[in-house]
């Protein structure tokens, strides 16, 4: 995923057993597609070159078991370590917090819910039966990513729609690892999958 053209678009896949969705980006072609490993253990992803899956391109893969504070290191094929991403304390129903880690370790970008009233309002309207179901049309969560001075680089956003899941990451700043940023984004989608 090397020279991508902002903003992406993040489409899942609806009726599938497991997580799937593929990332397209500005001019709509499609640029990644990622796989999360059901009945694991340990959380798994694949992240292949399209939805073919003849070409795997990077995995991801959790530290531990448990998911409290869970290390998700990011690897390309070759098995080199490009980077991490860290849930900042325990799963909450108020606001989530991960961060980016480089190779080195070193802290590159945090990545934060931008109104958590947003995640209440879903998991309580969410619950209503037939209203439940219009929620992911007019209840979407949206994720500044900020660097380490805390200027916005990234906006991870959930885009309106009906009956699919459907993000857009927009660039917001010259940040040079929008590789590590848009894998790290594809990880909190995946944990997040209940949010919008």
């Amino acid at each position: 995923m090397q020279n991508l053209q902002f903003p992406l678009d993040f489409k899942f896949k609806i009726l599938t057993p497991s997580n799937d969705f593929s990332v397209f980006d500005a001019r709509g072609q499609e640029v990644a597609y990622t796989r999360q490993k059901i009945f694991k253990l340990k959380e798994g992803v694949e992240i292949f070159q399209n939805a073919s899956r003849k070409q795997r391109l990077y995995q991801i893969n959790a530290d531990r078991l448990l998911d409290f504070n869970a290390n998700y290191r990011i690897t390309d094929e070759s098995g080199q370590l490009l980077g991490s991403v860290r849930r900042k304390g325990m799963r909450s129903l108020w606001r989530t917090h991960y961060q980016v880690y480089d190779a080195q370790g070193q802290f590159l970008y945090d990545i934060r819910e931008t109104n958590p009233w947003i995640t209440v309002a879903d998991g309580l309207v969410g619950e209503v039966p037939v209203l439940g179901w219009l929620t992911g049309y007019f209840l979407n969560p949206s994720y500044s990513i900020t660097d380490a001075e805390g200027q916005e680089a990234y906006l991870l956003k959930k885009t309106p729609s009906f009956m699919e899941r459907r993000f857009s990451l927009e660039k917001r700043s010259q940040a040079p690892h929008d590789e590590l940023v848009t894998l790290s984004t594809m990880m909190l989608m995946l944990l997040e999958r209940s949010d919008g």
